[in-house]
Order: structure tokens, then sequence, then C-alpha cells
């Protein structure tokens, strides 16, 4: 069966889900997104990941129409009979604003990634508008290039002040005793699986130092882990190229919060 998308809450065949290449807005990736999980055919946390993307256009400037985004995507879970997959809201600004929905099969990772946990490399390196989830990725794409010619899942980004504020996909964390690193909201784009995380640590009557720690402090950490919709919490086991200690229990806890509660 072809696949199906929505356009400004209309059902099309996926294959008409395009953008005229001649469109200022396309050329300047004028562009808000946000990626979300159907689990069973529910979607997971809607209403946060509806008020981020609002909160994206609005730092852009671009106005957004009344945007019945639930109705839509349950439209297309019903076409489509859809269960368990990873959809992706993109908004095109301008005058004529376009909203798309497109799915794909749900990411997941290897049990291995969590028991073992995984190699990330560093990258200097710091997003354009850190708070807003725009389409301008191409710092993103060249440090997780960069990340996987040397054999990285993951890449960090490290700025001009040596801190390590967050992956290319996910946002960061240094566990150290009770107390756990990660940069301020005002720095690093606050995901809504970061939100569930700060719970989780909470819950573990750990301390959250709202703090990017530096580069040259990693080495010191007990636990390094990164956060995001598809990963829930993912240890990181090899810090470019070398092993490092890490508690992968704790990273398990957290990462079992943060799905335990994908559906409250």
């Amino acid at each position: 069966m072809s696949k199906s998308a929505i356009k400004n809450g209309l059902i099309i065949d996926e294959k008409n889900a395009v953008l005229p290449i001649t469109l200022r807005e396309v050329q300047c990736n004028y562009s808000v997104y946000e990626a979300l999980r159907v689990l069973h055919g529910k979607v997971v946390h809607l209403a946060d990941h509806e008020k981020r993307l609002r909160e994206s256009a609005s730092m852009l400037n671009m106005k957004l129409p009344s945007l019945d985004l639930e109705s839509w995507i349950n439209k297309l879970i019903e076409h489509d009979r859809l269960d368990d997959v990873t959809m992706r809201i993109l908004v095109v600004g301008g005058k004529d604003v376009q909203v798309f929905i497109t799915y794909q099969e749900l990411l997941t990772y290897p049990n291995s990634y969590y028991d073992e946990g995984i190699a990330v490399t560093t990258y200097h390196g710091e997003r354009f508008m850190p708070k807003c989830k725009t389409s301008n990725l191409l710092l993103s794409y060249l440090a997780l290039e960069d990340s996987k010619s040397k054999g990285g899942f993951e890449a960090l980004l490290v700025d001009r002040n040596d801190r390590v504020l967050e992956g290319t996909r996910s946002n960061f964390y240094m566990v150290k005793g009770n107390c756990v690193y990660t940069a301020g909201d005002e720095d690093v784009l606050s995901g809504v699986t970061r939100i569930s995380v700060l719970k989780a640590l909470k819950e573990l009557d750990m301390k959250v130092v709202l703090e990017a720690p530096k580069l040259s402090e990693l080495k010191d950490g007990d636990t390094l882990f990164i956060s995001s919709t598809s990963m829930a919490a993912m240890p990181i086991s090899t810090l470019d190229g070398k092993r490092i200690p890490c508690d992968f229990e704790l990273v398990k806890k957290i990462c079992s919060y943060v799905r335990l509660h994908e559906l409250d």
C-alpha cells in the first residue's frame, strides 16, 4: 500500500508531499519542525510538541494559522492504519504557510546501545538560534557525518567557550556524584524528552545543575548520556575513541521512566 501524508489538513499521496525549489522560503530554510512518536495508534506528548512548534515559529516571526494537528494526525493514522511510527511535522512559512505531516517506521535502536553504551565524538560548532527547532541543520549534518566517519553514533557540539552543549540530535548530560550537569535552556533546544529526563532525575533524588560542562571536565564525569524522543536516555561508553566509565543501570532507570510516562 502506498504511503499517505497530510498537507494543510488534507490527505495526499506521500509522493506529492513536495516543495518547489524556487520558493524563497525553501531556499532560505524558513521552516520549523517537530518529530514525534506514535505508539499503538496514539501520539506521544502531542500538546508539548505543538507548544514547542508554535514557540519555534514565534522566534522566527512566522505567523501560524489555526492548526488542528490532533485531528490531522488522527486522520492520517486512521487512513493508513498506523500503529507504531515516527511522525514529522514540517511547517514552511511565508505568505501561504504550508504544513506537512509525514511518517516513517518507528525509529528504534539495538538493545546493545543501552546495555553497552554508544560511541560519541566532539565537534566544535554552535547551532544558529539554539532554542528554536528550525530546519537549518547544516551544522548538525556536518558534525554527525564527521562522527560517523570516525565510527561514532553521535557528535557532541562544543561552543567557543569549550562548553559541551548538546548533541546534533540529542540533549547531553554529565553525572558527577549526585549532580547532573546539563546546559541551561537558553543555550539548547529544551526537548520534550529532556523535560521527562529532568523529572526522572528528581525522582532519583539527584541534583540538576543547569550548567554546561567544559570539554576538559568530561574526563572527570562518572557517567555521560544523551536523550531524545527516539532514544529516551542512552549511555555513552566511548568519547573521541577512548573508553569512559558509565553507570548503565542509572541510565536505564532514567530511560525506563521516560518510556513509562510517554502516554501519560
